[in-house]
Protein backbone atom coordinates (compact mmCIF):
# COMPACT_ATOMS: atom_id res chain seq x y z
CA UNK A 1 0.00 0.00 0.00
CA UNK A 2 3.21 2.43 0.96
CA UNK A 3 4.33 1.52 -2.42
CA UNK A 4 1.60 2.60 -4.49
CA UNK A 5 0.77 5.77 -2.41
CA UNK A 6 4.50 6.69 -3.43
CA UNK A 7 4.05 5.77 -7.10
CA UNK A 8 0.59 7.91 -7.31
CA UNK A 9 2.83 11.38 -5.41
CA UNK A 10 5.42 10.97 -7.85
CA UNK A 11 3.06 10.70 -11.01
CA UNK A 12 0.68 13.94 -9.61
CA UNK A 13 4.18 15.53 -8.93
CA UNK A 14 5.69 15.28 -12.51
CA UNK A 15 2.47 15.91 -13.96
CA UNK A 16 2.11 19.02 -12.15
CA UNK A 17 5.32 20.22 -13.26
CA UNK A 18 4.39 21.18 -16.84
CA UNK A 19 1.49 23.38 -15.59
CA UNK A 20 3.45 26.58 -15.47
CA UNK A 21 3.28 28.87 -17.73
CA UNK A 22 5.92 30.78 -19.42
CA UNK A 23 6.11 34.74 -19.94
CA UNK A 24 6.52 34.37 -23.43
CA UNK A 25 3.44 33.01 -24.57
CA UNK A 26 0.82 34.84 -25.55
CA UNK A 27 -1.58 34.62 -22.49
CA UNK A 28 1.18 34.08 -20.32
CA UNK A 29 -1.59 32.92 -17.53
CA UNK A 30 -1.53 33.93 -13.44
CA UNK A 31 1.57 34.44 -11.32
CA UNK A 32 2.12 30.66 -9.31
CA UNK A 33 1.76 31.01 -5.69
CA UNK A 34 5.82 31.12 -5.69
CA UNK A 35 8.40 33.34 -7.36
CA UNK A 36 9.33 32.36 -10.34
CA UNK A 37 10.23 35.22 -12.14
CA UNK A 38 11.49 38.92 -11.98
CA UNK A 39 10.19 42.16 -13.10
CA UNK A 40 11.91 45.49 -14.33
CA UNK A 41 10.73 49.00 -15.73
CA UNK A 42 13.24 50.39 -17.64
CA UNK A 43 12.99 54.36 -18.59
CA UNK A 44 13.64 53.79 -22.36
CA UNK A 45 11.58 52.93 -25.40
CA UNK A 46 10.61 49.15 -26.11
CA UNK A 47 12.96 48.81 -29.20
CA UNK A 48 15.63 49.32 -26.96
CA UNK A 49 15.29 47.36 -24.47
CA UNK A 50 14.42 44.69 -26.92
CA UNK A 51 18.05 45.06 -28.79
CA UNK A 52 19.38 44.99 -24.78
CA UNK A 53 17.87 42.43 -24.14
CA UNK A 54 19.06 40.15 -27.15
CA UNK A 55 22.73 41.35 -26.82
CA UNK A 56 22.32 40.82 -22.56
CA UNK A 57 21.37 37.09 -23.20
CA UNK A 58 24.04 36.45 -25.67
CA UNK A 59 26.83 37.78 -23.60
CA UNK A 60 26.07 34.64 -20.79
CA UNK A 61 24.42 32.34 -23.45
CA UNK A 62 22.54 32.03 -26.58
CA UNK A 63 19.59 33.40 -28.30
CA UNK A 64 17.11 30.80 -30.25
CA UNK A 65 14.23 32.83 -30.93
CA UNK A 66 13.23 36.59 -30.91
CA UNK A 67 10.47 37.71 -31.66
CA UNK A 68 6.97 40.06 -31.57
CA UNK A 69 3.48 38.94 -29.21
CA UNK A 70 0.51 40.31 -31.35
CA UNK A 71 -1.57 41.53 -28.58
CA UNK A 72 -4.05 44.19 -28.72
CA UNK A 73 -3.40 47.73 -28.18
CA UNK A 74 0.55 46.62 -26.20
CA UNK A 75 3.84 46.79 -28.05
CA UNK A 76 4.92 43.39 -26.56
CA UNK A 77 7.82 41.71 -27.72
CA UNK A 78 9.71 38.64 -26.32
CA UNK A 79 12.99 36.59 -26.20
CA UNK A 80 13.93 33.21 -25.64
CA UNK A 81 17.26 31.45 -24.90
CA UNK A 82 19.62 29.23 -22.85
CA UNK A 83 22.16 29.54 -20.22
CA UNK A 84 24.11 26.47 -19.11
CA UNK A 85 21.34 24.32 -20.30
CA UNK A 86 18.70 26.56 -18.67
CA UNK A 87 15.83 28.03 -20.58
CA UNK A 88 15.65 31.98 -19.93
CA UNK A 89 12.08 33.52 -21.17
CA UNK A 90 12.35 37.59 -21.08
CA UNK A 91 8.98 39.41 -21.75
CA UNK A 92 9.29 43.12 -23.10
CA UNK A 93 6.17 45.15 -22.98
CA UNK A 94 5.40 48.82 -23.29
CA UNK A 95 3.87 50.63 -19.78
CA UNK A 96 3.98 54.31 -21.75
CA UNK A 97 6.56 55.97 -24.51
CA UNK A 98 9.38 56.58 -21.82
CA UNK A 99 8.64 53.14 -19.86
CA UNK A 100 9.22 49.41 -20.71
CA UNK A 101 8.41 46.89 -18.12
CA UNK A 102 10.35 43.27 -18.55
CA UNK A 103 9.82 40.15 -17.02
CA UNK A 104 12.42 37.69 -16.95
CA UNK A 105 11.69 33.40 -16.36
CA UNK A 106 14.54 31.21 -15.89
CA UNK A 107 13.87 27.65 -15.66
CA UNK A 108 16.23 24.71 -15.03
CA UNK A 109 16.48 21.13 -16.62
CA UNK A 110 13.82 19.85 -14.28
CA UNK A 111 11.38 22.70 -14.36
CA UNK A 112 12.36 24.48 -11.71
CA UNK A 113 13.28 28.31 -11.25
CA UNK A 114 16.66 29.97 -10.74
CA UNK A 115 16.06 33.46 -9.84
CA UNK A 116 19.68 34.80 -9.27
CA UNK A 117 19.97 33.90 -13.09
CA UNK A 118 16.86 35.78 -13.80
CA UNK A 119 18.40 38.56 -11.27
CA UNK A 120 21.58 38.89 -12.84
CA UNK A 121 19.68 39.17 -16.66
CA UNK A 122 17.88 42.04 -15.31
CA UNK A 123 21.29 43.32 -14.42
CA UNK A 124 22.96 42.75 -17.32
CA UNK A 125 20.47 44.13 -19.65
CA UNK A 126 20.16 47.78 -17.58
CA UNK A 127 24.16 47.81 -18.17
CA UNK A 128 23.25 47.50 -21.85
CA UNK A 129 21.26 50.04 -21.99
CA UNK A 130 23.59 52.58 -20.22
Amino acid sequence: MKNVLHVLLLGVTLSLVGCVAKVTDEKPGPKPAYKDRVETRYQKNVDQVFEASKRALNSFGNVTRASNVLTGTNDVRTVEGFINGQGVYIRIEKVDPKTTATVIQVRTKLGGTDLRTASDMAHAIAVQLE
